[in-house]
């Protein structure tokens, strides 16, 4: 492997060797590069020179009858004879006085030294034979062509498609041994974009690839996916997985950036070699996924429970158009009360997926999937609409209507015509705004404070009240109670469940609710489970309450049967 890089950078140089001959002067280039070697040049003629001094004489005559001439094609092949390691390079020029293309032809010679490769020696030779100039330019196009389908442009590893292709050859012709698919992922690749540049984006891109080329394994071979994905497929040895990965992440920290470059791998050992290579490297990536933001362990091994995940996940994605057409997704209001009279003050809209056959989904095993996919927006603005329907209804039949306040997701708030929804939704109901109100997690105001901060701000100008949800559930909160728009504070439900009343915990709590009343906020207390945790409450001074000692979320029907 060590020696395939080498003859790789000496390519590489080779060809930059070849077009400072003809760019910025065939005489500087082989001064400067190659003054202490021995050179030779041959034209068609076989005469050679040795030397430098010589072959500058030779082209001081012969420069003004080919150039000055455009490169457009390099074609380059390395190959050991006789303990020699030659590069032959064909160079197809375009002589732009004479009209015509050119061939020239370039044999490269190292001998082997204790630190590398040293040049030993260059043949060239111009041609002027037509027919093998465009023999060899076919020649190149084909090769050009074969690289294009094969591999990736920006970083020269395999692409997705020849990946797949040698990988599942390469595991037919070994039968007998293991493989593993290894997935990696730079995180936060945008930002080093945003931040420092494409330029340093494709930098570290390249860094990434040029290790990859360079691993020492006999069966391996690495490609790049998309953007900052990569993919290796290698004989698995006991521990070389976990050694590949920690050399990876010292290759990363590396790169020379201001920005600490992070990895996240998924591994999967490839325990069907029957299936798919594009299956195998799915299931690295669902292992990928898992292990996103671990930095302690950043990477995870796929096993059958994400295969069970994964499939659920796909299910649930594919029955989900046609049980929103079909109305499956059912509104739910689990009522919040007032402790001291009693009363019903409100309720939230919750979702239920209960599909035909009877059977429910339950929104811990749907929404996250939908939040992944995107098509949580879907089921929000129904389940917003549902709400609006029905708070007009109940005044329509003269009930005493209290605000409901449905849940608005983060991906919401990224969408530009949210306010414009929800204004249009209350209008069409013809709804007093203050009755549908907005509840938003606390986690979404760390994602993009300023932006979140705007919406907030231009919802409760347009009359909606604001709640945030889970309070206490980050280490932001009180920072961001000073600048944050809200009305309605709602205590943490896990937050509720770990307190010590008596305690630490219990002092928290009762400073929160006590802080929350010198701004001017309600509070309110969601998970509420038992009789003794509502009499803390009330001793505290947060007398609105929610949660299953008081009610578990009821249907429209049953809700409507309290108001």
């Amino acid at each position: 492997m060590a020696l395939r890089v080498g003859i790789d950078n000496l390519q590489r140089a080779t060809e930059k060797l070849i077009k400072r001959l003809f760019t910025e002067g065939v005489v500087d280039a082989i001064a400067d590069v190659l003054d202490d070697n021995v050179v030779g040049f041959s034209p068609s003629d076989h005469y050679y020179f040795r030397g430098s001094w010589e072959v500058k004489r030779f082209l001081q005559g012969e420069y003004e009858r080919f150039a000055p001439c455009n490169i457009s094609k390099i074609r380059s092949r390395q190959f050991i004879r006789e303990g020699q390691l030659s590069i032959e390079s064909h160079v197809i020029m375009t002589s732009l006085q004479q009209r015509k293309l050119l061939l020239l032809n370039i044999n490269t010679m190292y001998r082997m030294v204790p630190d590398g490769f040293m040049i030993n020696g260059i043949n060239m030779a111009l041609d002027y034979d037509r027919e093998k100039t465009y023999k060899v330019l076919t020649e190149t196009a084909m090769d050009d062509l074969e690289f294009l389908a094969s591999y990736d442009s920006a970083t020269g590893l395999l692409n997705r498609e020849a990946f797949c292709a040698r990988a599942s050859d390469m595991m037919t012709d070994y039968p007998e041994k293991s493989f593993d698919i290894l997935r990696i992922n730079i995180e936060r690749f945008k930002v080093i974009n945003e931040v420092f540049g494409e330029h340093q984006g494709d930098k570290l891109l390249n860094y990434i690839a040029g290790f990859l080329k360079s691993i020492d394994l006999e069966l391996c071979l690495s490609a790049r996916l998309y953007a900052d994905n990569f993919v290796v497929c290698f004989e698995s040895g006991e521990g070389d997985a976990e050694k590949l990965i920690y050399t990876m992440q010292i290759v990363a920290n590396s790169f020379e950036i201001s920005h600490r470059t992070v990895l996240t791998f998924g591994i999967y050992h490839v325990d069907d070699k029957s299936i798919p290579v594009s299956t195998m490297i799915e299931r690295a990536n669902m292992a990928l996924n898992q292990a996103k933001g671990n930095h302690v362990m950043p990477y995870c091994l796929y096993d059958n429970k994400m295969r069970d995940q994964m499939l659920l996940e796909q299910k649930i994605v594919n029955e989900f158009d046609a049980a929103l057409e079909h109305r499956e997704f059912k509104l739910f209001l689990q009522p919040k009360y007032d402790l001291v009279t009693k009363d019903i003050i409100g309720a939230e809209a919750l979702v239920r997926w209960i599909k035909s056959d009877g059977t429910s989904v339950m929104p811990s095993v749907f929404i996250p999937v939908l939040e992944k996919n995107g098509s949580v927006y879907s089921v929000d603005r129904y389940i917003w609409e549902e709400t609006c329907r029905n708070l007009r209804r109940w005044m329509d039949l003269g009930k005493e209507v209290k605000p409901v306040s449905v849940n608005v997701s983060r991906i919401d708030l990224y969408d530009p015509e949210l306010i414009n929804v929800l204004v249009g939704l209350t209008g069409k109901y013809n709804i007093p705004k203050h009755l549908l109100e907005l509840e938003i997690t606390e986690s979404a105001y760390t994602d993009d404070p300023r932006m979140i901060m705007q919406v907030t701000e231009s919802l409760q100008n347009e009359g909606f009240l604001i709640l945030m949800d889970d309070f206490g559930s980050g280490y932001s909160s009180l920072n961001m109670l000073k600048d944050i728009h809200i009305d309605i504070l709602k205590l943490d439900m896990e937050f509720l469940r770990s307190t010590d009343q008596t305690g630490r915990g219990g002092n928290i709590l009762s400073a929160m609710v006590q802080m929350a009343g010198s701004l001017n906020l309600h509070t309110i207390a969601e998970g509420v489970e038992t009789e003794e945790q509502a009499e803390f409450l009330k001793s505290i001074g947060c007398n609105w309450v929610q949660g299953y000692y008081f009610s578990q979320p009821l249907s429209v029907e049953e809700f409507e049967k309290l108001i």
